[in-house]
C-alpha cells in the first residue's frame, strides 16, 4: 500500500496541469477553441473598438430635393439646415463638396459655403454625391453625405463627352435618315430644344431635341426621343467639326457615347478621334427589339 499515496497524487497532478493549460491558452471564461471559434460557427471579435463620439461635436444633417432629377435643366437643392450644435449655439460654418459625379459631367456646385445649395443641375445620367462637414464655435467638425439620382424621363437618350478641348457634335439619324439631311438628321443645326417631325407628322413626342451644343469644352451633349417611333433603327454619329480644334495642339480626343433605353444604360462605347472634320459612326439603336449594335 506504500505505492498508492504516490500514484493518486500523480493522477492529481496531471489532471491539474490540463486544466491549467487549457486556462493559460483559451482563458478559463473565454469558451472559445483554439481555432478561435466557440464550436458552434461563432468567431472571436478582433476589431478595434470604434472612438467614442466627442459629446461636444455639432451633428451634419444633409438631404437633397428632389431626390431625383430629369437631366440636364431640372434643379435640385442640397439641404443642410437641419444640422445643429448640442449645445445650441449657432453652427460656426457650413461647407459642401461634390465628392462623385458621372465620368464625363461638367456640373460643379455654384457655390459651396451656405446652409443650402439650391440650383444644382446634373448634366448627365447617373448618380451625384455630395458632402457637407459642419463645424460648430469650438473648432469641432461633423460631416454627411447624400446622393442625387439624375434618369432621364424621355424612352431613348443618347449623351456624348469627350476629353480634349473640342467641338464635338452629336448626331442622331432617323431610320432611313442621311447624315447632315435636315429633315432626318438632329444636330445643331435644325434640332436645338426641338428638332425635326420624324414618325407620325405633328406628333413631337417623337421627334428629336437636342438640349445641349457644348462647342469650345468637353461636353457633354444629348439628344433624346420621349416616344420613339418603333421602325428601323436609329443611327448615332460624331463629327468632329472642321478648324474646331487642331489634334497638333490638343492630340487625339477620347470621345464616348452613352445610350440610355426607358432610363437604363443599355450601351456605352469610347473611340479615338484623331482626325479634324471626320464623321465617325457608333452604333445603330433598334427600337423594336431594345437592342444596340456598334458601328
Amino acid at each position: 500500500m506504500r505505492f498508492l499515496a504516490p500514484l493518486v497524487l500523480s493522477l492529481a497532478c496531471s489532471e491539474y496541469s490540463l486544466e491549467e493549460k487549457i486556462d493559460n491558452n483559451l482563458g478559463a471564461d473565454s469558451g472559445l477553441l483554439e481555432d478561435g471559434t466557440d464550436g458552434e460557427g461563432g468567431t472571436s471579435d478582433t476589431s478595434a473598438p470604434e472612438e467614442p463620439r466627442d459629446e461636444n461635436a455639432p451633428f451634419a444633417v444633409c438631404s437633397v430635393s428632389p431626390t431625383t432629377v430629369t437631366p440636364p435643366f431640372q434643379a435640385a437643392t442640397f439641404d443642410g439646415s437641419a444640422s445643429y450644435d448640442p449645445s445650441g449655439a449657432p453652427l460656426a460654418s457650413y461647407e459642401w463638396e461634390l465628392t462623385f459625379k458621372p465620368n464625363g459631367s461638367s456640373a460643379t456646385l455654384p457655390f459651396t459655403s451656405a446652409n443650402q445649395i439650391p440650383g444644382f443641375y446634373a448634366d448627365l445620367a447617373g448618380s451625384y454625391t455630395a458632402q457637407l462637414t459642419v463645424t460648430n464655435q469650438m473648432g469641432i467638425l461633423d460631416s454627411c453625405l447624400v446622393t442625387l439620382e439624375s434618369l432621364p424621363t424621355q424612352d431613348l437618350w443618347v449623351e456624348m463627352f469627350w476629353d480634349q478641348i473640342d467641338d464635338m457634335d452629336l448626331h442622331l439619324l432617323a431610320p432611313g435618315g442621311t447624315y447632315d439631311d435636315w429633315s432626318t438628321d438632329c444636330y445643331f443645326s435644325n434640332c436645338v430644344n426641338g428638332g425635326p417631325d420624324w414618325g407620325v407628322l405633328g406628333d413631337s413626342s417623337d421627334d428629336p431635341s437636342l438640349d445641349l451644343d457644348d462647342i469650345d469644352g468637353y461636353g457633354p451633349e444629348n439628344i433624346n426621343i420621349y416616344n420613339p417611333q418603333a421602325n428601323g433603327s436609329y443611327t448615332v454619329l460624331v463629327h468632329d467639326y472642321t478648324g474646331s480644334a487642331p489634334t497638333d495642339t490638343y492630340g487625339p480626343n477620347n470621345v464616348t457615347v452613352n445610350v440610355y433605353l426607358n432610363g437604363t444604360m443599355a450601351w456605352t462605347d469610347t473611340r479615338v478621334i484623331s482626325d479634324d472634320g471626320t464623321v465617325t459612326p457608333f452604333c445603330e439603336i433598334n427600337w423594336a427589339t431594345q437592342s444596340v449594335t456598334p458601328l
